[in-house]
């Protein structure tokens, strides 16, 4: 099986997962509660839980998007750096934490495609170690992470923050909608049309 069907089966098989997980997200939700009051009292232990939850996701939603190492690492740090600011007012709306985290992320990353369209940018491929990794191991994942990130180049900016969001960060339809500002109506119809579309892009280049 090639390395893009591999990443369409794992699309598909983060589905089931998803639905499987929405049944805990009450308790999920009230473990963020407590955490997330602690933090907001500057509590050492809950500040570096959101650290050790968020940075890695941050970066992954970052990488997928930029391809950049450097610049996945500043996003997840300057927008890690924004959650702590404006965590004393935040407030619980029966939704996971990652929702409102994944919305200031999106607007960050839309400020810096402005940006970076105002002053254009060599992009270079960098991609990412792993200190378990065998070296053909560490290749397989360079040539996914590659060819899944071109491909996502080729949606709508909303129909590739949708398969990010839903399938590398498991995020769920309510949580998705929140981040973006739509229905989850709309979040399903945009997951339908992006995963038609990225089907379609994966299987023409399996032919070139």
């Amino acid at each position: 099986m090639s390395v893009q069907a591999l990443s369409l089966l794992a699309c598909e098989r983060s589905i089931r997962t998803t639905a499987r997980e929405r049944t805990g997200q009450s308790a999920q939700v009230r473990r963020e509660e407590e955490l997330i009051r602690r933090a907001q009292e500057f509590d050492q232990e809950a500040l570096g839980w959101l650290y050790e939850l968020f940075y890695p996701k941050l970066y992954n939603y970052a990488y997928l998007q930029l391809g950049s190492v450097q610049q996945a690492e500043d996003l997840a740090s300057e927008v890690l750096l924004r959650v702590l600011e404006s965590l004393k007012g935040y407030r619980f709306r029966g939704v996971p934490l990652s929702a409102w985290v994944f919305r200031i992320a999106r607007n960050y990353l839309i400020d810096l495609n402005r940006r970076r369209q105002r002053r254009p940018q060599v992009s270079l491929y960098e991609g990412i170690p792993s200190a378990e990794d065998s070296p053909h191991a560490a290749a397989e994942r360079a040539i996914a992470q590659s060819e899944l990130r071109l491909a996502l180049t080729k949606l709508t900016e909303e129909q590739r923050q949708v398969i990010i969001l839903k399938f590398v960060e498991c995020m769920d339809n309510a949580s998705v909608a929140r981040v973006l500002g739509r229905s989850q109506g709309a979040v399903k119809s945009l997951q339908h049309r992006a995963l038609v579309s990225l089907r379609k892009i994966l299987s023409s280049q399996e032919v070139e």
